[in-house]
């Protein structure tokens, strides 16, 4: 080899050599600066492109800080959040008691979103109605309407669980996220009725009831006392379908008019699957074929019987100009000292409230002349005697017994 070309040659080694030490210095400087060791080489960027399978869903990328996200739910599917289920979303309960109460609570809620739509299997439907059953009645858990109300939509939405607008239905008579809606608890009643026509009749006459005017069924010396049930057409037939509210509904209505033996009747058709059906039957039995009376009244003092007096006359407009709002703080008055009938009437007003709160001008003047001496009837309202029973609501029947067992008492 020439020397010139030798010259070059060896230039060139040079050169290569250094390269790779600074490339070597380089690298080591990287390790110590990350504390990571040398690993190989990612894989080329075509690889890393490739789809993901198409059985996962597909999320969208989310910046390398932050952490990692669940899928989007699908747009036409509002989500729920339900409350986090620790000690503060269940209601006050022994040890045992609050854990099981939470262990079926996390079955129900995977159960329910166990598909990536809510309600869009049968499983998922009923675990979604069985959870708005438990929020509506407030069993084991904090009461909340509105949430069961959600619960109850998402069941009814695919129609795997008919019976989720029996709660819709009532949710939009009772106002569980706002204003009763009367024209939603029709439309959720003829959903209901092709599948379970009795309790659609039942509902049907609640709703009908509600918009009714009393009618007076003894006219005279009694007629503040006995008063015509509505729309009966209905409850008779969803009793003889074997609806357990009509029955009691239709008891209740007997025993109002000193119908006892007919109203046992009634009461029993509904005891195998209701427990303030049975409580009214033990009211019967101990009281044999006599009429019910009232518990007796404490003597009232004078202020109250001036008090209670007043009220009535401005309730009624006897020498004076009608007054409800008088009558009201009057029976407030009167109630105060100790006047029963008054904190009945008083009562009975506050069960028919205006939409968003307040007396209803319509629902006093009806109750102007309701004998609230008498302990039964109870005018028509969906409240409670204190001698007769109903259930919680029209759906309290459709909670399974687990979740029965988890409510105090029945509603009175």
């Amino acid at each position: 080899m020439k020397p010139p070309q030798a010259a070059a040659a060896f230039t060139a080694i040079a050169l290569a050599l250094l390269a790779c030490a600074a490339f070597s210095q380089g690298a080591s400087a990287r390790t110590r600066a990350t504390g990571v060791d040398d690993v190989q080489a990612p894989p080329p960027a075509q690889e890393r492109l490739e789809p993901a399978p198409t059985e996962l869903p597909r999320l969208d990328a989310a910046p390398t800080a932050a952490p990692t996200v669940a899928p989007r739910p699908l747009r036409d599917q509002p989500r729920i959040v339900s409350p986090p289920i620790n000690r503060d979303s269940i209601a006050p309960r022994e040890g045992a008691s609050a854990v099981a109460v939470d262990r079926e609570l996390r079955r129900l809620t995977r159960a329910a979103e166990a598909p990536r739509a809510v309600g869009s299997t049968v499983a998922s439907a009923q675990a979604a109605w069985t959870l708005g059953l438990i929020y509506l009645h407030g069993a084991g858990v904090r009461r909340d309407p509105a949430l069961a109300q959600r619960w109850f939509e998402q069941a009814a939405r695919y129609g795997r669980q008919p019976l989720a607008f029996a709660g819709l239905a009532w949710c939009a008579l009772d106002g569980c996220t706002g204003p009763p809606d009367a024209a939603a608890a029709a439309r959720a009643i003829e959903a209901l009725r092709p599948r379970y026509p009795a309790r659609a009749d039942f509902l049907q006459w609640v709703l009908l009831k509600r918009q009714t005017p009393l009618q007076i069924a003894k006219p005279g010396a009694n007629q503040d006392q006995v008063l015509e049930l509505p729309q009966r057409q209905l409850l008779e037939r969803a009793a003889a379908a074997g609806d357990m509210h009509a029955n009691i509904e239709l008891g209740m209505d007997a025993v109002s008019r000193e119908q006892f033996d007919q109203a046992a009747q009634y009461f029993r058709r509904a005891a195998p699957h209701s427990l303030a059906a049975r409580q009214n039957l033990e009211q019967l039995a101990l009281r044999g074929s006599s009429p019910i009376q009232p518990p007796a009244s404490p003597t009232l003092s004078p202020a109250a019987a001036e008090a209670l007096a007043s009220a009535r006359k401005y309730h009624r407009g006897q020498g004076v100009p009608a007054n409800f709002v008088e009558a009201i703080r009057y029976y407030q008055l009167a109630a105060a000292r100790g006047s029963v009938e008054a904190q009945r009437m008083l009562a009975l007003i506050s069960s028919r409230p205006i939409p968003g709160g307040g007396f209803n001008p319509a629902w006093m003047q009806q109750l102007a002349y309701v004998d609230v001496a008498t302990v039964i009837p109870t005018v028509g309202v969906l409240g409670t005697t204190h001698l007769l029973h109903r259930e919680p609501t029209p759906v309290f029947d459709l909670l399974p017994p687990f979740w029965r067992s988890q409510m105090a008492q029945v509603s009175r």
